[in-house]
């Protein structure tokens, strides 16, 4: 997560009350989870190696893991991309994610049936937290909700400004579609060149934070971005000084 738990709930005022977290992977945000006390936590996972391997690592009290592949649709039989890394498997194909990622490779394909999260969730276990991490469908796995969407306060996402899966959900239309719920984007953090990034949404019902708050999180921001910007830049004077070297010889 580009904007961390503890970043979350110091600077944006949330009161959550517990997490849906789709696409679990290796649950990296448990910790994050239980020390900020946003349980209990709902995982799902479509691959079923880490969903069995969550149930093992974490707390029964605090965490429900899910194998299922959230889609807008259910029961639709549909092939996943199994990638090197894990963390780039994704329903759709790589589109500029092989250009700038060229060491990540599919691997393998899973055969799965979708579901949407309104036929594994019920209103009263629903909680006002989501975290979406589902490389380009997180739209589609949006419109899943259904009517338990009266029940979310908060949605943090991963979203794209540029095709990175090949026909993925892009920011403009994730904007519109929360824009209909009383959702609206406070803050965005991008992958400099790559076209990828997370997204915080909030409701109405988040009331508005302090002036300090929101200061906190301009320089967390600027924290954000101030190594990537120094990579680019080194990355760019050794491209230079190459050439010139080559030119000079």
């Amino acid at each position: 997560m580009f904007i961390t738990v503890s970043e979350l709930q110091s600077d944006w005022n949330l009161s959550v009350n517990g997490v849906l977290h789709i696409g679990a992977h290796t649950g990296e945000e448990a910790d994050q989870y239980e020390n900020s006390s946003w349980t209990p936590v709902i995982w799902i996972e479509a691959q079923p190696d880490l969903a069995r391997d969550l149930r093992q690592k974490l707390n029964p009290d605090l965490h429900t893991v899910i194998e299922a592949t959230i889609f807008d649709k259910n029961d639709i039989e549909l092939s996943m991309n199994i990638s090197s890394n894990s963390q780039s498997s994704s329903l759709l194909n790589f589109g500029t994610h092989k250009m700038d990622y060229p060491e990540i490779t599919v691997t393998n394909n899973l055969t799965i049936k979708t579901k949407r999260i309104d036929a594994l969730i019920d209103k009263k276990s629903m909680p006002n937290f989501i975290n979406l991490d589902i490389q380009g469908v997180e739209l589609k796995a949006l419109k899943s909700l259904g009517n338990l969407i009266s029940k979310v306060s908060v949605i943090y996402t991963e979203v794209n400004k540029r095709q990175v899966y090949k026909e993925c959900d892009l920011i403009e239309d994730i904007d519109q579609f929360l824009a209909s719920y009383g959702f609206r984007r406070v803050s965005t953090r991008w992958v400099i060149g790559a076209g990828w990034g997370d997204a915080l949404y909030l409701s109405k019902k988040v009331k508005r934070r302090s002036f300090m708050q929101f200061l906190r999180s301009q320089v967390q921001t600027c924290k954000f971005y101030v190594p990537q910007i120094k990579s680019k830049l080194k990355s760019k004077t050794r491209f230079v000084m190459k050439n010139f070297n080559q030119n000079n010889h």
